[in-house]
């Protein structure tokens, strides 16, 4: 069910993307006065289709993995202009025929937009980035960073959520000197500048920014009480309860759940020496934790079956809800600021900053389709406007085979005053192509190992 989950919602939000992808390509031709010969939904052999009363042919084809616009004259030789029809698409200007190839990035960036702001109505929960935990000896705690710091801003650029400070984080990987502006006790202490030196950091698949330089996310105050211990676990086993407080690992005080997870964490599944308060008196016991495997680090993990208590912090999380004119502005910089980090990631990609193996294709789309909608229709939505600004940005990359090539072409023929030969253009497609689908494969290469 997990992996037919998974199909469906994947080709649901390929649907939707694809769909509204060429209808910007179908639109702006009608619009331009081009005629369209076919409207299809994947690639191939035709599967069903229907002729209407405009004369175009309405498909759907055997391979979903996009989907084209086929225009009368988009084909044809450059010497034979003089002989094209009216309503053909190489008998309009090179900025006509620019808008018909710009429409359907533009679509999709339209789209999210839309969905954005569908998402703004429906309530943003925010919370305020403060910080839980700094990992001894990490590039954070180098930085000077403390529990209940609040980030203020990066680079005197605002912060408001973790999303700001994540995005600026990927945007500044590379830098020597990035300063950030944090305010102990939760915002209410004394204002430092610090600086963190990303020169040195890079980012494996599915690594998070934040724990590469060593800060956790508050969600309030983590005590060292239990407040859940399995049955039928180590624990249990060795007699914890809830309401126990760990005293001591190992000898080691402890004085923070974090710490008390690093001692779990690096015991190799060797026994444990606790010390525990119960009812105000002290007492030992030993544990040994058993193996757990972890399906996002993809290896066995110690377990005891253990959950610590917290206490809320007033003040870490908000609920915005937005007008109709706020969600529409809100959501115009939320597009803005991903197609922003689609571009700052394509780079950093090319530079090495961010690791190849972060580059993912349909089955990661797929995985992710489905887990968001398991946490309901607006986190679907979310899922939707993300993926499809990607596809809109990754749209203009100026592969010939993409809408991007294609408007390279037409700035070659607008400043030279002709297009470029057929034979150049054969072999620019064909190395795009290529080049496209070498990607592709090693997408779909990456995904499997993340399986």
């Amino acid at each position: 069910m997990g992996v037919l989950g998974g199909i469906v919602y994947f080709l649901l939000a390929l649907g939707i993307l694809v769909t509204i992808h060429e209808l910007g390509h179908f639109l702006m031709a009608r619009a331009c006065k081009v005629k369209v010969l076919r409207f299809s939904l994947g690639f191939g052999p035709v599967i069903l289709q229907k002729t209407g009363k405009d004369g175009c042919e309405y498909a759907i084809s055997a391979i979903p993995l996009g989907g084209y616009v086929k225009m009368e004259g988009e084909n044809s030789p450059q010497e034979d202009t003089t002989e094209l029809a009216p309503d053909s698409f190489k008998a309009k200007s090179v900025w006509q025929r620019a808008l018909i190839i710009f429409a359907g990035p533009f679509f999709n960036i339209a789209l999210a937009v839309i969905l954005f702001t569908v998402v703004n109505l429906s309530g943003i929960q925010e919370r305020l980035p403060v910080v839980g935990d700094v990992v001894p000896h990490s590039l954070a705690s180098e930085s000077g960073f403390a529990v209940y710091d609040k980030i203020d801003s990066i680079k005197d650029k605002k912060v408001d959520n973790w999303s700001d400070f994540v995005f600026a984080l990927i945007e500044n990987l590379g830098a020597e000197h990035v300063t950030v502006s944090v305010s102990g006790d939760l915002g209410r202490g004394a204002t430092r500048t610090l600086n963190l030196n990303l020169k040195d950091i890079n980012l494996e698949r599915n690594e998070s920014p934040l724990e590469k330089i060593g800060l956790k996310i508050c969600y309030g105050n983590i005590t060292t009480v239990l407040d859940a211990v399995m049955e039928n676990s180590p624990a249990y086993a060795a007699g914890l309860r809830v309401n126990d407080e760990i005293i001591s690992i190992n000898d080691l005080k402890v004085n923070s759940w974090y710490r008390l997870q690093d001692e779990i964490l690096n015991s190799h599944f060797n026994e444990l020496n606790l010390v525990v308060k119960r009812d105000g008196k002290l007492y030992s016991t030993k544990v040994k934790p058993e193996p757990r495997y972890d399906k996002e680090k993809k290896i066995d993990r110690p377990f005891l079956g253990i959950g610590a208590k917290v206490i809320p912090l007033e003040g870490l999380t908000s609920l915005h809800k937005y007008t109709l004119t706020e969600g529409f502005i809100k959501a115009c910089k939320d597009a803005a600021m991903m197609s922003k980090l689609v571009v700052v990631s394509a780079y950093k990609l090319l530079n090495g900053t961010i690791s190849a193996d972060n580059i993912s294709g349909p089955i990661a789309i797929a995985k992710g389709a489905q887990e968001s909608a398991q946490f309901g229709f607006v986190m679907f939505l979310s899922f939707l406007a993300a993926i499809s600004v990607n596809l809109g940005i990754l749209n203009l990359i100026p592969i010939p085979v993409l809408d991007g090539g294609q408007l390279v072409f037409l700035a070659y023929e607008a400043v030279m005053g002709k297009e470029p030969s057929a034979g150049v253009q054969r072999m620019l497609t064909a190395i795009g192509a290529g080049l496209l689908l070498t990607l592709t494969i090693f997408a779909i290469f990456n995904d499997i190992k993340g399986l």
